[in-house]
């Protein structure tokens, strides 16, 4: 494993009575911890995360040293007339589906099927009372015509740029670039955002690298906290599951067919939450 520097970072689970301030911080924390593919030892989502961490404002963000391209670009994408606003999703079915399938492939990939095919409506975004968790709909609008998206989930600390796509033939224009700035900006000051996310920081191409690195995303090795008395809990129980797996042995198969990680393995993943868990 490579040693990124190491982060916290708590979902604030439950810190409303709002049902979206747990049941976010639930789906994401199991979907983050799960074990990952490239190394069961840890999680999915916990080793070189791509992470942004904001400054206090945006203000020292926008000015600093390394944001010179970054203010570039979306200096240039503001001059052309692009802006970014919250957008309600169905009022730009036909852009989106532009924006969709104006490149064949993206990341070195062939678009998914699913981009492929004009998008359903999904009817209005839920009521989020509690600006920490909670899903955005944002957009590079021009001319009254949607050139970009992003869908980005808020859950406490930090926020996941789950979808972004943009138009190919605006993307020399700096749309991306405006697209990541103002949503930054606007969660700041909404929702008191202090890290975002990037998938891990490995992944696409060496373009897309550059452009996180260009925007202040760099890779982390993440340690995700509920931050409502839980998380003790829930490391007991994740070693509790190790060492039944120990007991059954690694000739025993799981659902599906898959076979369990070897007795090593499931040792040293056993070790690692030993070691997070606190000692009376």
């Amino acid at each position: 494993m490579t040693p990124y520097p190491p982060l916290t970072i708590s979902f604030l689970r439950g810190d409303t009575p709002d049902p979206h301030c747990v049941d976010y911080p639930d789906r994401f924390y199991a979907q983050f911890t799960a074990p990952s593919a490239r190394d069961p030892r840890v999680g999915r989502y916990e080793d070189g995360c791509s992470i942004l961490v904001a400054p206090p404002t945006f203000d020292e963000y926008w000015g600093s040293p390394h944001a010179y391209w970054m203010r570039q670009k979306v200096r240039r994408a503001a001059r052309e007339g692009y802006a970014v606003a919250a957008i309600d999703r169905d009022a730009y079915l036909d852009d989106i589906y532009a924006i969709n399938t104006s490149m064949e492939e993206r990341q070195g990939r062939p678009m998914a099927e699913a981009y492929r095919q004009p998008p359903a409506p999904q009817g209005p975004l839920p009521d989020f009372p509690c600006p920490r968790h909670a899903l955005r709909r944002y957009g590079v609008l021009h001319e009254d015509h949607l050139y970009a998206y992003a869908w980005v989930y808020v859950i406490g600390e930090m926020c996941l740029f789950s979808t972004i796509l943009g138009h190919g033939e605006h993307m020399k224009s700096g749309i991306m670039s405006l697209l990541v700035a103002e949503v930054v900006r606007d969660l700041m000051a909404t929702a008191g955002l202090r890290f975002a996310m990037y998938n891990l920081h490995a992944s696409g191409t060496d373009g897309l690298r550059f452009f996180k690195e260009q925007m202040g995303f760099a890779p982390y090795r993440v340690t995700w906290v509920m931050g409502d008395g839980t998380d003790e809990e829930r490391l007991v129980a994740r070693a509790r599951s190790v060492e039944e797996s120990l007991r059954t042995g690694a000739g025993a198969r799981r659902p599906g067919g898959a076979p369990r990680p070897s007795p090593a393995t499931l040792r040293r993943l056993a070790q690692r939450v030993g070691r997070l868990i606190p000692r009376g």
